[in-house]
């Protein structure tokens, strides 16, 4: 009976197996035509497996670094960005003198970019996006995506500016005006082309009227005024101002 089984059994895998038809291989230029054709249509995944398939089929031919980066454009435009990065990086590796080279370096730097959260969240990918940024700048210094690189780069920091200003913004809730000082300070010395640098200077300010240094408070607003008198803090720190000089007016008179 289990002769019978196993013979049934068998019997029936020959005839599923038969049943296939084996996979065509086609020569490499027509099966990245195939490919292509596929990834035109907006139909990636199918595009994929044609990559990659000739990609393992035809390792060593001359179009194996464009479709390596088309594989990763799949997965890219298919919002797969984590599985992007490593076939654009796998294209920077292998080969690194494709003319498809600064394509993946720059895709590898958007990537990280979409999976870039809002500012209040955990900011890995904005820092590793501004590092592949920063790599295609340096690296390519011919790119097209230069101009673009160093615009995210801008945007980026303006988001993590945005998240250090925030964290010295809620010390200052707190009235912990010390921790929120390094914040403030972190925010103007890291990225000062930015609006929260502007704000970190005046709030540097108001942490040090808060914490009675009206000295260095003092100067921390004029020096605001003096670079931003049009912002719209400006009228805060010129009320500061006037707090600053009543209360030394008013040392003064008990000293005099």
């Amino acid at each position: 009976m289990k002769k019978l089984l196993i013979l049934i059994a068998v019997t029936a895998l020959t005839i599923s197996y038969c049943g296939k038809k084996p996979r065509m291989i086609l020569p490499a230029n027509q099966q990245f035509a195939k490919a292509m054709e596929l990834y035109e249509d907006g139909k990636y995944v199918k595009a994929q497996v044609e990559f990659e398939n000739l990609i393992y089929t035809y390792p060593g031919n001359t179009v194996i670094d464009t479709a390596q980066y088309y594989l990763g454009m799949c997965y890219y435009e298919d919002e797969d960005y984590g599985l992007a990065v490593g076939e654009f990086h796998r294209l920077l590796t292998v080969y690194p003198s494709s003319e498809f080279a600064d394509d993946a370096q720059y895709y590898v730097a958007m990537s990280h970019y979409e999976m870039s959260p809002k500012y209040s969240l955990d900011q890995t990918n904005t820092f590793q996006a501004i590092e592949e940024f920063n790599n295609l700048i340096a690296n390519f210094p011919t790119s097209d995506f230069r101009d673009d690189s160093r615009a995210k780069v801008k945007e980026l920091e303006d988001k993590l500016a945005h998240k250090s200003f925030k964290a010295g913004e809620l010390y200052v809730k707190l009235h912990d005006y010390k921790s929120a000082m390094v914040y403030f300070t972190f925010v103007r010395d890291n990225y000062p082309s930015t609006d929260w640098a502007i704000r970190s200077f005046y709030y540097s300010g108001e942490a040090q009227f808060q914490l009675e240094q009206y000295d260095e408070a003092r100067d921390t607003f004029e020096k605001f005024l003096q670079g931003f008198y049009e912002h719209e803090l400006a009228e805060k720190a010129r009320d500061r101002l006037r707090e600053i000089h009543e209360i030394d007016e008013t040392v003064n008179s008990k000293e005099g």
